[in-house]
Order: C-alpha cells, then structure tokens, then sequence
C-alpha cells in the first residue's frame, strides 16, 4: 500500500490557500495587500507583551476567562456567547468539523475567502456556487443565496465586507438570510473580521443577533483592528449551544498566555486606537479613489469597505503582472488569481496613512506610464 493510499480522499491533492502579507525579505516594500489597522499596533502593545512574558512557566487558561470577559464587555454579550481561538483562521476551520459532514452541501459567494472553501473541502462537503454578479460590481443579490437553499444544505458562507470584492450587505439584508436559513435548518457563518475597520460597523454588525437565532456563528479578529497578524487571536460569536459545541471542539489551550493577555489588554483599553482608524480610512479612501480615478482619467466606484477590488482589463493587463510591476516600485498588492474567476483580472489593495497611500498613488502612475509607453 503506498502512503497515497493511507491518505484521506479529501486530501489529496489539496493545495494551500494564497494570501496577501507575503512581506517576507522584502522590508523596504509598502505592504497594500494586507487589510490591517493602518496606524500599526497601539504604541503600548510592547509593553503588554513584556507584563505577560513573566507568566510563562504555567500552562494558559483553557477557557480564556478574561479574554472573554474583554470582549463580553466590548460587545455587550454574555461570556457563554463567546468562543476565542488562535486567529479567525482556527474558528473558520473548527466550523465545518463542527456542522459540516462528508457530501453536505454549503453554499459559498464567489469569489471569496478562500479559507472557507478549504475548510469545508477537508470535510468532504460538497459545494454550491453563488457568482456574485461582475455587472453590478460584485453586490451580493439575497435571491441568489436563497435560490441556492436546496435539500441538502447545511451551511452558507457570508463575508461581510466581502473579501476580496469589498462590498458589504446591510444587517437587514444578512438577517434575511439568516432566517431564512434556519427555517431550512441550516447553519450561517458569518465573517465580520473585516468590518471592525469600517464607520458602519455598528450599524451593519450581527452580533447582537446571535443569542436568538441558533443557527448562526460570527467570526472576528485582532489581526485587522490591532494589526498584529503575528499574534493569532480570533474569536467567534454564537448562541450559548452553538458556543458549546465549538468549545468543546476547539485544541485544548489553544491560546497561549501572552496571547490572551495582550488581548485582554488591547480589548479593554485600545479601542480609541481603533477608531482613530476608521476616522482616518475614511478620510483617506476618499482621497485614494479621486486620486486613482485623476491617473486612469475615469472614475472609479467608492468600495463599500477600506480596500479596492480593481478591474484591470481597462489597462490590458494581469493580475500577477500588475503585483509584478508595482513591486518594481516597491509596492505590494494582491494578485487575485488564487481567487478564481475574474480574479485574474482584479487587484485587491488596501487604504493606509497619507504617506504610504501617497507612494502607492506614485507607483500606480509610474506601472500606468509604463504600460502607455509599451515598456
């Protein structure tokens, strides 16, 4: 028997997801391709991770008491309704291991995250497209995602602001979904990690819906809001059985101690942080698209969140080719190929500090001369 053989079905021949950040050797360069807090961390977040590096001769809290009882006061959400892991990506995949069985069906948006699809496909689930409409710039259409409630059916995937498309549904408009959903007893997961960055939170987030409807779970994350993807802290949002089952399934300490420390800290006293942030974005975005639209000579639409999902077909040219050439001038975005059809076609950057966005403005009008003039 060969090791192929002693290999899970699913398996096989799985490749792993792409994602932006990839910074590594490569200092100099202005990373727009990660969609992080652009103020950086909280200038304190040293000083938090030198207070918890004197505890480390004990195992962490499994249960995260006071991580949980943070965000249980940042949210206005009992502690039982919480559930914390090693960045979102542990929750995103602990949700199929959770609800998802061999040949289930999910329902996913594309394009989207690829994590959800990488996940599920672990689990042997089978997959139920929902093509948000290129037309009318990736909107997310509710009929679409109804349509595809078929018998069968045990979950539907919705990021909200979508990834890598940046457009963002209404709270009235998830809810719809997510009841109609559980009058077909199927699960929602729900990807709110990117709205912590965006003036609408408070008024798009479902939180505050969890405790009554059962059949849905919301992801969140201190990797954009902080900007520390190098500590993995994510955590999830879930009725109080939802919660329990994802407990109880979770690894068994699975935060470390500077982990839930620092984020204890970062919940309770950073979030004004955070809202310098959003205030910031939204000046900036503003100044990003009129910027943008002045060198292409055409307007660009206004995306719903803090990054740009960019056709590049106007400019004859590819994604990894566009990620190429901006590199020349040291700047980093995403090549959207490994997000499927027409992400070839699209470039993904994100909204940072006047500086950083003013150099980005620079090196687009050099890649467009470049490309006018044939070189």
């Amino acid at each position: 028997m060969s090791l192929e053989d002693r290999v899970r079905t699913e398996v096989l021949g799985m490749l792993r997801p792409k994602h932006g950040g990839d910074v590594w050797g490569r200092l100099e360069v202005r990373d727009f391709s990660s969609n992080v807090n652009p103020l950086g961390p909280p200038e304190r977040l040293n000083d938090y991770i030198q207070e918890a590096a004197s505890d480390m001769v004990n195992y962490p809290d499994d249960h995260c008491k006071d991580l949980k009882e943070a965000i249980s006061q940042r949210y206005a959400l009992p502690a039982a309704n919480i559930v914390v892991g090693a960045g979102s990506a542990e929750l995103i995949r602990l949700f199929p291991e959770v609800f998802v069985k061999p040949g289930d069906k999910v329902i996913m948006p594309r394009p989207t995250f690829s994590e959800y699809g990488f996940a599920c496909q672990l689990m042997g689930a089978k997959f139920a497209d929902v093509p948000l409409p290129e037309d009318d710039g990736f909107h997310p259409d509710i009929s679409g995602f109804i349509d595809a409630m078929v018998p069968g059916t045990k979950a539907i995937y919705v990021c909200n602001p979508n990834n890598p498309t940046a457009r963002m549904l209404t709270r009235k408009e998830v809810m719809e979904v997510v009841k109609e959903a559980g009058r077909r007893d199927i699960m929602v997961f729900l990807d709110e990690t990117l709205l912590e960055l965006s003036e609408k939170d408070s008024e798009v987030t479902c939180v505050g819906e969890v405790a009554a409807n059962d059949n849905m779970f919301i992801i969140r994350s201190f990797t954009k809001s902080f900007a520390m993807p190098g500590l993995r802290v994510g955590y999830g949002f879930g009725s109080k059985d939802v919660v329990r089952y994802m407990d109880a399934a979770r690894l068994s300490w699975n935060l470390g101690t500077i982990e839930q420390r620092v984020a204890t800290k970062l919940m309770t006293n950073e979030q004004e942080h955070v809202r310098n942030a959003i205030r910031l974005l939204l000046d900036e975005k503003q100044r990003m698209r009129d910027g943008i639209s002045h060198i292409l000579k055409r307007r660009i639409r206004m995306p719903d969140s803090y990054f740009f999902f960019h056709p590049l077909r106007p400019l004859g040219i590819t994604s990894p080719k566009f990620k190429e050439m901006m590199l020349t001038h040291n700047v980093l975005v995403r090549d959207c190929s490994s997000f499927g059809p027409p992400g070839q076609s699209y470039s993904r950057f994100c909204v940072k500090t006047r500086e950083s966005d003013d150099e980005f403005l620079e090196a687009l009008k050099a890649t467009v001369e470049e490309l006018h003039s044939g070189r």
